[in-house]
Parts: C-alpha cells; sequence; structure tokens
C-alpha cells in the first residue's frame, strides 16, 4: 500500500526514526489528497448548492414580495429557507469528513479555526441586526437588505481568505463573487434582495461546479 510504503520510506537509517523533513513531506501529501478527494465530490456539490440556494432564497422572496409596506419574511418561508440550507449543509460536512478523514494536527485545527471564525461572524451579524432594530432603524433594512447581504459579504470574504492561504484559487473567486453578488443585490432592496441573491449565488455555483469538473479532467487526463 502507498501509505505503507511512504512511511517506510521516512524512516531514518539509524534507529529506525522518522526524518521530520520526510514526515512533513508525507503530511502535505497526505492533506493535498484529502484536498483532491474533496475536489471530485466539489462540482456535483456546488450544483446542488445552487440550487439549494436558489430555491431556499427564493421561498422567502416569495414570502415578502407582496409586502406593502415590508415586515419581513414569514415565518413559513423562514422555516423553508433554513430548512433547505441545512440539509445542505449536513449534505457537505459528511463529505468533507470523508475526504479529511484519517488527518490529524495542523488540518484539524485549521477546518475547527475556520468554523470558529465562520460561527462568530454570522454572531456578530445578528447581534448588530439587534442594535438596528433598537436604534429605530426601517424594517426594510433590519429584516431585508441587512442580514442577507452582511451574512454573505462575511461568508465570501472569510471563504476567500482561507481559499488564498491554500492557494485554492476556485474557491477564491468563489468567496469574491458572493461577496460582490451580496453588494450588487444590496440595490435591490429590502424585496428584491432576496430573490437577486439567490440567482447571482446559483450562477456562482454553477460557474464553481463547470471550471472544478474542467479542472479535475485535466488533472485526471495530465
Amino acid at each position: 500500500m502507498n501509505g505503507t510504503r511512504d512511511i517506510n520510506e521516512i524512516k531514518g537509517e539509524e534507529g529506525g526514526g522518522l526524518d521530520p523533513r520526510a514526515a512533513a513531506r508525507l503530511l502535505e501529501q497526505t492533506t493535498r489528497e484529502a484536498h483532491r478527494r474533496f475536489s471530485m465530490a466539489s462540482p456535483a456539490l456546488a450544483v446542488l448548492g445552487a440550487a439549494t440556494v436558489l430555491v431556499a432564497l427564493g421561498a422567502v422572496w416569495l414570502s415578502v414580495r407582496q409586502q406593502h409596506p415590508y415586515k419581513g419574511p414569514t415565518a413559513v418561508g423562514l422555516l423553508v429557507m433554513y430548512g433547505i440550507l441545512a440539509c445542505w449543509i449536513a449534505i457537505v460536512v459528511v463529505f468533507r469528513r470523508r475526504a479529511i478523514s484519517g488527518l490529524s494536527g495542523r488540518s484539524v485545527r485549521q477546518e475547527r479555526a475556520f468554523g470558529v471564525a465562520v460561527l462568530v461572524a454570522l454572531v456578530g451579524v445578528s447581534v448588530f441586526q439587534g442594535v438596528l432594530k433598537h436604534d429605530g432603524v426601517s424594517l426594510g433594512i433590519v429584516y431585508g437588505v441587512y442580514p442577507l447581504t452582511a451574512q454573505l459579504i462575511v461568508l465570501g470574504v472569510l471563504g476567500a481568505t482561507v481559499a488564498a492561504a491554500r492557494e485554492e484559487w476556485p474557491r477564491f473567486g468563489v468567496g469574491i463573487a458572493i461577496a460582490l453578488v451580496a453588494t450588487a443585490s444590496a440595490f435591490a432592496g429590502p424585496r428584491g434582495v432576496w430573490l437577486s441573491d439567490g440567482i447571482g449565488c446559483c450562477v456562482v455555483g454553477l460557474g464553481y461546479a463547470a471550471a472544478q469538473a474542467w479542472l479535475n479532467r485535466a488533472s485526471a487526463s495530465a
């Protein structure tokens, strides 16, 4: 097996000790292999994610498009959105865990640190939303333009930063594109922002799926 062969190769000549440099190379190779396994599933996950975000945000848009004046997403709309998103996140987590199975140490710590950063950022967005409501800002901002725009910008920029650190340029492009979509969609107003972000993120997801599929084919034929 490759794993056994690699371990045998990195044993030192004296006392069977591990050469630190060879061990570091093995860890790097294992990490790349984990990312490669996840990348093979990325096109399918991206297509699923594109459809998910379109349906989820479209459900909220349907719940607010006839509101005059704007009051915010209905309970049914939010339930549909969060239910669909939760299912998709669960699927991604399962694939991600399978891809990084067997890894430990630095790679796992990085994954956990990223999760903590995302959680803190989203909590901060929600807390500030409460501040806006307390200060009497219009419901169109508090329950419309602000929360979705802020969350997508935060997620996009954080994802792009992590992708840049790992030199995963397709995912870097996705993060930047999502942040730009969110910024532009804010001009659509409290009702239109949901549909605009849904369509925009869907297009970004499909573009990423196509790019990743092409890269996988190019890698396989190389």
